[in-house]
């Protein structure tokens, strides 16, 4: 086999080669808005569910077209929009939700980050795309035993290090360290149809009061090992207790001796026939 045989060969065998490797795009998840949750604990693993495959999506798509690596600040706002129309872009976070907008307020910091590390980016992307579906719409069981469907007619999604602490407690639950908090205004039924169904107090506690549901759950932690703590110490104070006792009464039965010798030293003094004085060693 000549060299230019060779080469070309070897040309054709990475191609070849390179072309197998090329990884597949992952699609893009569908919600569905008409299927039915018992419980708001089912709605809820729905929207997981729902980002879990949609980080998938865009870790895949990254790859595709070439963006898992390093980009700009400015390209990654070009990404936002060409993946979020829905969202409008805020340089400052809004106090309230409005109907009929799906505001993101993004600080620099987290921008940044988003810019230089493209699976964290695939990771905000996914949970992005997640609180987005709710304008779809998500279907419930309500008391009343009939199916009714709701909508996020506005929200506010806040990416920003500030958000790393909720009321001064600690972070989000289940946010997988990224200081995501979230806002939104949805159009409910209710009245005729009853409301939607939980199953503990728990999960309302999660999710209408994070901050007292994180201070709460540290409370127990803290209780728990100052429980242990105070269990220990009880421990030592009822052995110091026992170990005071039993010097006291070794104390006392010294007393009562010495006493009991003083006494009979008096009553022989007093009894002695000639005058002594304990200062006379020869008496």
């Amino acid at each position: 086999m000549s060299m230019m045989i060779q080469s070309e060969y070897s040309i054709q065998i990475s191609a070849s080669y390179e072309q197998k490797t090329v990884q597949k795009a992952v699609p893009h998840p569908e919600w569905d808005p008409k299927k039915v949750y018992n419980y708001l604990e089912d709605m809820s693993e729905g929207f997981q569910s729902y980002k879990r495959q949609a980080v998938k999506f865009y870790q895949s798509d990254f790859a595709v077209k070439g963006q898992d690596k390093e980009i700009s600040v400015e390209d990654l706002k070009g990404m936002i929009k060409e993946y979020f129309p829905l969202y409008k872009l805020t340089d400052r976070e809004p106090k309230n939700p409005v109907a009929g907008t799906y505001y993101l307020y993004i600080d620099q910091t987290q921008m940044n980050k988003l810019a230089m590390v493209p699976s964290y980016r695939a990771k905000v992307f996914g949970l992005m795309d997640s609180e987005l579906q709710g304008s779809k719409g998500y279907t419930l069981k309500y008391t009343s035993g009939k199916n009714v469907t709701n909508h996020i007619t506005g929200s506010i999604f806040s990416l920003a290090e500030a958000n790393r602490s909720i009321d001064g407690v600690g972070q989000m639950p289940g946010s997988e360290g990224i200081p995501y908090r979230g806002s939104a205004c949805a159009a409910v039924t209710c009245s005729k149809e009853g409301v939607a169904q939980v199953r503990s107090q728990a999960f309302i506690d999660q999710v209408m009061h994070p901050g007292k549901n994180i201070a709460a759950r540290n409370a127990a932690d803290g209780i728990h090992r100052h429980s242990s703590d105070m269990e220990r110490a009880e421990q030592r104070r009822e052995e110091h207790k026992l170990e005071v006792k039993i010097r006291y009464r070794e104390w006392l039965e010294e007393k009562t001796e010495a006493d009991r010798l003083q006494e009979r030293f008096l009553t022989d003094l007093s009894d002695a026939k000639e005058n002594l004085t304990i200062f006379d060693t020869t008496f």
